[in-house]
């Protein structure tokens, strides 16, 4: 469940997002990597993430634009709770580009990702990409669909593989909810997710 604060001046995005994370699975005893793991759940505030995004191209003819940025993953979870983060840091490079076609806008994305290895893993450094569209439905309604790739972490590890569809509802110019619904198609991804976000802008 996360919480984020997004700040727009003039080309340059900027957002930072803390989340709160429960999750079951297997995990060190005790938060040791060193020792054998259990099956825990285990709560409690998730790494921060922060990201710069500046528009390098616009075209308010065609509807497109392309965004390049850079994001961080800063571990800033409990240590102890190796479900909830790797205890380092991680580093991102990506390009946003979208076009717009009558009422649908298509998208996409391309990065790359400097994983923070621990005493115990050393991380491969992934690819990863996105592609989708939107539809915009009335002046207040939307939906639209995405398939997002990451390449494996780890050599016995999957990729990420999976599918989302969205619907946005804008209540005024100021306020608007998404609703999503997701499913994976690797051991890497959720069998199937579903979620919602409510933004206010001022």
């Amino acid at each position: 469940m996360p919480v984020s604060i997004k700040h727009e001046t003039g080309p340059l995005t900027l957002k930072l997002s803390v989340p709160y994370v429960r999750s079951s699975g297997v995990a060190a005893a005790g938060g040791d990597r060193r020792v054998a793991t259990t099956n825990q759940t285990q709560s409690g505030m998730g790494d921060m993430t922060a990201s710069a995004f500046y528009n390098v191209y616009s075209d308010a003819k065609t509807k497109s634009g392309v965004d390049l940025g850079v994001k961080a993953k800063f571990a800033t979870a409990d240590s102890a709770k190796t479900l909830l983060t790797t205890g380092e840091n991680d580093y991102s490079l990506q390009a946003d580009l979208w076009r717009g076609f009558g009422d649908t806008t298509l998208f996409g994305s391309l990065g790359w990702t400097k994983k923070g290895d621990t005493s115990t893993t050393d991380f491969r450094n992934p690819w990863y990409g996105s592609i989708g569209f939107s539809n915009k439905l009335s002046d207040a309604n939307s939906w639209g669909a995405s398939y997002d790739y990451r390449q494996k972490v780890t050599t016995n590890g999957d990729p990420v593989s999976e599918l989302s569809m969205f619907m946005v509802h804008k209540y005024s110019k100021a306020m608007k909810v998404q609703g999503y619904v997701v499913t994976g198609f690797s051991d890497a991804s959720p069998d199937l997710g579903v979620g919602a976000t409510f933004s206010y802008s001022f």
